[in-house]
């Protein structure tokens, strides 16, 4: 059976959270540099930690894998994804709960996160091995998200840019993004959005190379309020979803980092990060990893920024 949190019902719960989350929500948390990142090619996106390994996707594809357990700010090694290319945004990275027989990790969502695109409503899903220190990954599925019908059926659409999050412990895949994209000129005002998150099974290897889910696959929509702009990437974390937003000091005032976490039981805003003061660099995306939040971050040459940095962030209490 289906299940939909309604707009309505989330007029109220909306309010409530987005008042809280500019007040007794607010968190103070520890945060700390954790890499200042060597070995940077091109922009910095999506990101997620397995065992030792960090794994640092750029835009249209390559990864760079850093030792974890060391800090090391070199990279250990690199591979570019298999699908790479120039409109693979890979803006971000979720390691899921299934591993192709013989591979060395679990398998890897990676969602486009570019508007516009061709291929912006599918998910690869990459299948990552490992012989010493060579990495290579081979595509072994692509999901593609339709929401033809979703309207007509009472749920509501989102604009697009599907972002692909994993719920490991609940075993869930979830696409999060919004009624209307999250910049100044499409959202002036922020009574004129709000955020979107679908719940769908995670499809196995099994059902095939090439996926689509679409209203007859969605099992619940929760929707959220709107009061922060500009979305980047984010986790999940047993039913809650951890999202970052902003560009750090390239927009203060009006894109400034901050994480807000998402409550997909509830439907409301649980935890506020504002966070411009302890992290500038514009934030791309997060992973938790043994009771602290890993960002990772991206930077401005241009703009005399430091090198590409993750911070380590204290998970709410």
């Amino acid at each position: 059976m289906k299940r939909i949190i309604s707009c309505a019902l989330m007029l109220c719960t909306g309010l409530c959270a987005a008042a809280q989350s500019f007040g007794g929500m607010q968190l103070e948390p520890e945060c700390s540099i954790f890499i200042e990142k060597e070995g940077r090619g091109r922009a910095q996106q999506g990101m997620d930690i397995y065992g030792r390994y960090l794994f640092s996707l750029e835009d249209g594809g390559h990864v760079n894998v850093y030792n974890f357990k060391k800090a090391n700010p070199v990279p250990i090694g690199g591979f570019e994804l298999a699908s790479s290319c120039k409109d693979n945004h890979a803006n971000n990275a979720e390691f899921g709960i299934e591993t192709k027989r013989g591979a060395s990790f679990p398998l890897l969502y990676v969602s486009i996160g570019k508007v516009g695109c061709d291929i912006e409503w599918k998910c690869f899903v990459e299948s990552i091995s490992r012989k010493g220190l060579e990495f290579s990954s081979e595509l072994v599925q692509t999901i593609t998200l339709d929401i033809s019908g979703f309207k007509e059926r009472g749920y509501e659409p989102i604009f697009g840019s599907p972002s692909w999050l994993i719920d490991r412990e609940r075993k869930a895949l979830w696409v999060f993004s919004a009624h209307k994209r999250t910049i100044r000129s499409v959202t002036l005002n922020a009574e004129d959005n709000f955020y979107i998150a679908y719940k769908f099974r995670i499809p196995a290897l099994s059902e095939g190379p090439e996926v689509t889910l679409g209203v007859d696959d969605l099992q619940q929509q929760v929707i959220f309020p709107f009061e922060t702009w500009f979305t980047q990437a984010g986790c999940m974390k047993d039913g809650k979803i951890f999202y970052c937003f902003g560009v750090g000091e390239i927009d203060p005032e009006g894109r400034p980092s901050r994480i807000r976490v998402y409550d997909t039981d509830t439907g409301s805003i649980c935890a506020s990060y504002n966070l411009n003061e302890q992290i500038p660099l514009e934030m791309e995306d997060l992973s938790i990893r043994d009771g602290w939040i890993y960002v990772n971050t991206n930077n401005s040459v241009k703009r005399g920024q430091p090198k590409p940095r993750i911070y380590k962030l204290s998970l709410p209490k």
